[in-house]
């Protein structure tokens, strides 16, 4: 891993490798890679896409002037930043992955909630540029099987059908592939061999264990990372895509797969994120992903100099 300097709390963090240009001229906020310490855990966000979507589709319930207090949350054209990506968690020389990415897109035909990307297939060389070679990842854990999760263990991710992690086991939450549609085809490489569904409280590393959050997919999974030191960290994949459902649990996304049973784990979700050291990791979450919720019901992003929950 590269240097990492310690931060007054005792954290470390390193700073972002240069990105590409946005690619469109909203002034995004882009998810840049950056590495923690917390406890016995070193995790780093490894990005791969960022995505400026249209806000009011993203959320049917919204509307436009629903938008004007998010301002942290925009980019300049009034659009919401989001990102994809991966979380690498290390432990005492072992690592796993959580999710995997966009994968192979070109940018170039947005669904019609997206504006658009600005950058894209960049995981694979922030994993270089980190000294982590994939094949050498034995555990990819997934929070659900949409295509920004699964990106780069499809089996069309890369030229070796065996996808760009050739000897990971694959681990997702009990009920999710029975939830996919079979004439969409697997979503992983190797789906039926490689992959492992396990249930509610599971553990399937040493302080990582399953917590079912399930209603944006049938089996949606957060991963509960215990630091060790009295901490948790919860990465809770698309369970949330904003911080502004933190405010607003009641407003379902348009891939909610059961909306009322997604409305119930966000809350349960949001009451878990506002305990005393709890940290919580919303993969989609911009430039904000690792933070809490304070007092007032509100996000608050980690600070490095401030925070020591």
């Amino acid at each position: 891993m590269p240097t990492t300097p310690t931060t007054p709390t005792g954290e470390q963090t390193t700073t972002a490798h240069p990105q590409h240009a946005p690619t469109d001229d909203s002034g995004g906020r882009l998810p840049r890679l950056w590495t923690r310490t917390l406890g016995d855990l070193t995790l780093t966000y490894v990005p791969d896409a960022g995505v400026h979507m249209i806000p009011t589709r993203v959320y049917p319930a919204s509307a436009d002037e629903d938008w004007t207090d998010h301002g942290p949350h925009m980019t300049d054209a009034g659009h919401l930043a989001m990102g994809c990506g991966a979380l690498l968690v290390e432990r005492r020389g072992k690592r796993l992955l959580l999710d995997a990415g966009h994968g192979r897109i070109s940018g170039e035909d947005p669904e019609h909630f997206q504006h658009g990307f600005d950058h894209v297939q960049t995981l694979p060389d922030h994993l270089q540029r980190l000294g982590v070679d994939p094949a050498a990842l034995e555990t990819v854990a997934f929070t659900h099987l949409h295509d920004d999760h699964t990106g780069w263990a499809r089996p069309d991710a890369v030229d070796d059908p065996r996808s760009l992690f050739p000897n990971a086991r694959w681990v997702v939450g009990e009920g999710e592939l029975q939830g996919l549609n079979p004439a969409s085809g697997p979503r992983l490489a190797g789906q039926s061999e490689r992959t492992t569904a396990v249930a509610d409280g599971t553990e399937i590393a040493e302080g990582v264990r399953a917590w079912a959050l399930p209603g944006h997919t049938t089996g949606h999974t957060a991963w509960i990372l215990d630091t060790g030191d009295g901490r948790r960290i919860v990465a809770f994949g698309d369970a949330m895509h904003s911080p502004v459902q933190i405010e607003h649990p009641d407003w379902e996304v348009v891939l909610d797969h059961d909306r009322a049973q997604a409305e119930h784990s966000r809350r349960r979700l949001v009451e878990f994120l506002a305990k005393s050291d709890v940290f919580g990791f919303g993969v989609h979450f911009a430039d904000q992903q690792l933070g809490t919720v304070d007092d007032t019901g509100h996000w608050r992003p980690w600070d490095d100099e401030t925070d020591n929950r």
